[in-house]
């Protein structure tokens, strides 16, 4: 009983420091835009809402703590982010533990045994850029906003010639052989950008 009442308190303090460098005020907007986005059918049950609104808490201290060291402003990174969680998994409580189902996370079949390439809310793969944090992203929200964030770093310029921001942002995210082709929903991410842009801090 001692030995987990400590190992809570060790995950309490690591996201306090982690998140120290965020503003009330971003973690608020960033909190308020997060509100905004889908909640898959899910989370919506009793057994799933609570679970899903402590993650969204989480989520939204992380994604500040990001932003502020982010190459652009603030809102406009977070906004980014919640974008591609929103559109890849609505955040969805099981998704964001690991627990896919065969339809979710990029599944495929190997030999017969089914397999998922895709991890975590932002549905990341594993690639060299974020190889040291795949293993353990399932379940761990740090980790899944880190990823995240290191993958848009990348993609900020790479396809900027081929379509006005940020569509060429989520082309380049999504990892296209080409520049020329829209990501997968692309209209829907940037129709989600705009609408997360607009949202208001709510003051903490």
């Amino acid at each position: 009983m001692v030995g987990r009442l400590l190992s809570g308190l060790g995950i309490l303090l690591v996201t306090a420091v982690a998140s120290a460098d965020a503003p009330p005020i971003q973690v608020s907007r960033v909190r308020a835009a997060l509100g905004r986005i889908p909640v898959s059918k899910h989370d919506k049950t009793p057994e799933r809402a609570e679970q899903h609104a402590a993650n969204l808490e989480a989520f939204a201290r992380e994604i500040a703590r990001v932003s502020e060291r982010a190459p652009l402003p603030p809102h406009v990174w977070a906004s980014l982010l919640i974008t591609q969680g929103s559109i890849e998994s609505n955040l969805d409580t099981a998704v964001v533990a690991g627990h896919c189902l065969p339809h979710q996370c990029d599944a495929h079949k190997v030999n017969g045994e089914l397999l998922f390439k895709a991890v975590g809310a932002f549905q990341q793969q594993d690639v060299s850029y974020v190889h040291d944090l795949w293993p353990t992203a399932a379940g761990n929200i740090p980790a899944q906003v880190e990823m995240a964030d290191r993958t848009l770093r990348r993609s900020l310029t790479r396809c900027k010639p081929f379509a006005p921001f940020p569509a060429h942002v989520f082309r380049a995210y999504g990892g296209a052989r080409s520049c020329s082709w829209p990501a997968p929903r692309e209209t829907e991410r940037v129709a989600t950008f705009v609408r997360l842009m607009s949202v208001p801090a709510v003051k903490p």
